[in-house]
């Protein structure tokens, strides 16, 4: 009984935030705005119940924050415990995390300080905003002041109304939830300024704007934990402070004999280090963040580095490793920073493999690297139209080419009929192996591609600032498919490779015509540029508005379909008396099949 009590309490908190007010009236009469964080919720547990006791019986393993009675967890963790229903326990409600304009994550609890003006009195205030009956306890904060604070006993995502109804009263000076806040130290994520690919505000030279959009995405998703890139690559520093937390169990293809157990890199190889970072670092107090921080990682070792600079690698070797990603570890994108040579009917068939019975038969998302040679697409980028083939762009916005603004001379983004999206390709911050190996301070990469914009890399040698190449563009797009599938992870490989398409930016539009061309149904296209720069944000959004499809149902009780997009209706019976009601923000769509019997109902919102 009590689980079923904990399922329909915890519910309603969750459904109550839909609507939730994101703003309160400070002591000027000015709305103080905040985004909604639909990535973090702050859960109140019952007073009976300890905090420390939940965590402790592992519901909330994830959880970042517990204060008193309040518990801060991941949104996926959150669905996690309503699936699963593993504890008794009643959680009293719950609320989104809001972002102040600084970056600042906060959410009101169930208290509001109230300032009254002068002459009046609380009683009269309170019933004045008709709020008496859900005010628990009133008690003096600040005599002096005439400060009050409140507890309120409504749900936490009700409080900031409640605030907005006590100031329009017109009785106070001002009404303000009791914030819990997230402080950040000032050292966080140091290297985040440089990241351009990220947010670019012109570093190195380069123009506001060129950039992959990811910090409005990341107001409504940094990942979710139970999606996983396979970076697919030399190896992962297991170790990295940055990666370990979003690391899980590797595989090393290869018989290089050199210590790679686990995925992990040997001596100096630290491009497969540098992708992973792009893809997730964590989002902590130090170095970089990924554009998915909140997703999980699989090191892959499919190569190692021979004296000569290139990868000693074969295509047993390769396919075995593609083989373990989708198939052994199932991971749900396959990030490939690599390629060139002849197509191998081996490693083909592995792609299409994960292509198609990947994520059990929705198809992995597989992203390669088109190359760094100013020529045409390398294979496997170029074998497959399933697969998404990413280039290299500029801080300029140009595709990366030896005189795109950026500096580096010796290498320019391949292209062609086969390029899909472009990413962030020069001059990218990133993780690096630990200590003396790693390209810092090993391989000065911008220098030695006839860079001048920077002549020293990071001080701290587990990072890098000149990553390059398309190389660091490919995890960029594996970053944002990552996002794609936080937030609808019922996505097919297509119909993420369709949103990441359909949604890119059409940068530079000065230098690169953007035309209908044959065999890229997705947009407006362009053979240096793809469909365009990738955009993170626009994804995430059109991924959370796909067409819901109502199919094979035969409707016998009240039921709603709601989506924020399109509904599709095929081989659907509404029978026994029952209503269905369609909430669509698009379309409703009737395919074929649909049967409404006697005495049943049918209402289209």
């Amino acid at each position: 009984m009590k689980k079923t009590l904990f399922y329909w309490i915890l519910f309603a908190g969750i459904f109550s935030v839909n609507a939730q007010t994101n703003y309160f009236y400070d002591s000027n009469g000015s709305e103080v705005h905040f985004k909604i964080r639909k990535d973090m919720v702050l859960v109140k547990v019952a007073e009976n119940m300890s905090v420390e006791e939940i965590v402790e019986n592992s519901l909330f393993t994830k959880a970042s924050v517990t204060h008193k009675q309040f518990v801060i967890a991941s949104i996926d963790t959150l669905k996690t415990v309503i699936e699963n229903l593993q504890k008794d326990l009643s959680l009293k409600n719950s609320t989104y995390m809001l972002e102040y304009t600084d970056g600042t994550l906060m959410s009101p609890m169930d208290k509001i300080f109230v300032k009254c003006k002068e002459g009046q009195i609380i009683e009269q205030l309170l019933d004045q905003a008709k709020v008496s009956h859900i005010v628990r306890s009133v008690s003096v904060f600040n005599e002096n002041h005439r400060i009050y604070q409140l507890t309120v006993s409504a749900d936490l995502s009700n409080v900031m109304d409640i605030a907005v109804a006590l100031y329009k009263s017109g009785l106070c000076e001002f009404a303000e939830p009791s914030f819990l806040r997230l402080l950040k130290p000032a050292n966080s994520n140091p290297y985040y300024l440089n990241q351009w690919g990220l947010k670019n505000t012109g570093q190195y030279g380069g123009g506001t704007g060129y950039d992959i959009n990811a910090e409005p995405a990341w107001s409504i998703t940094k990942g979710n934990s139970n999606i996983k890139v396979a970076i697919i690559d030399e190896g992962v520093d297991l170790t990295h402070p940055d990666l370990y937390v979003n690391l899980l169990p590797g595989y090393d293809a290869t018989d290089a004999g050199c210590g790679g157990a686990n995925g992990s890199p040997c001596g100096n190889d630290a491009h497969g280090t540098a992708c992973a970072g792009i893809v997730a670092a964590a989002d902590n107090t130090i170095g970089v963040v990924g554009v998915a921080s909140s997703c999980k990682i699989i090191p892959v070792r499919i190569a190692y580095t021979n004296p000569w600079g290139g990868w000693v690698t074969t295509d047993a070797e390769i396919a075995d490793g593609l083989h373990y990603a989708w198939d052994n570890a199932g991971a749900d994108i396959l990030s490939n920073s690599w390629g060139g040579g002849s197509p191998a009917a081996v490693i083909n068939t592995e792609i299409q493999d994960a292509l198609s019975y990947g994520r059990n038969g929705k198809g992995c998302v597989i992203v390669f690297a088109s190359g760094n040679y100013d020529s045409s697409v390398l294979y496997p980028a170029n074998s497959n139209s399933n697969i998404i083939a990413v280039g290299a762009i500029s801080p300029c916005g140009e595709r990366k080419s030896p005189t795109s603004c950026d500096t580096e001379t010796s290498w320019g983004s391949n292209y062609g009929p086969e390029l899909d999206v472009v990413a962030p390709g020069v001059l990218v911050p990133t993780t690096d192996i630990q200590g003396t190996n790693g390209y810092n301070p090993n391989l000065p990469l911008h220098p030695l591609c006839g860079g001048t914009t920077l002549t020293a890399d990071y001080s701290n040698l587990a990072y890098t600032v000149w990553f390059n190449g398309t190389s660091a563009a490919c995890p960029h797009v594996a970053g944002v498919a990552a996002l794609v599938l936080s937030v609808n992870p019922s996505l097919t490989q297509l119909q993420v490779q369709q949103v990441i398409e359909s949604t890119a930016q059409k940068v530079r539009p000065d230098l690169y015509t953007y035309s209908t061309a044959s065999g890229h149904p997705n947009g407006t296209w362009n053979s240096q540029m793809g469909y365009g720069l990738v955009n993170a944000y626009a994804a995430v959004q059109a991924a959370e508005c796909q067409p819901v499809n109502f199919t094979n149902q035969t409707v016998t009780t009240n039921t709603t379909v709601t989506s924020c997009g399109d509904i599709n209706i095929q081989n659907v019976t509404v029978t026994n008396g029952a209503k269905l009601t369609l909430e669509a923000a698009g379309e409703v769509n009737i395919i074929r099949d649909f049967e409404v019997d006697s005495g049943s109902e049918v209402e289209i919102k």
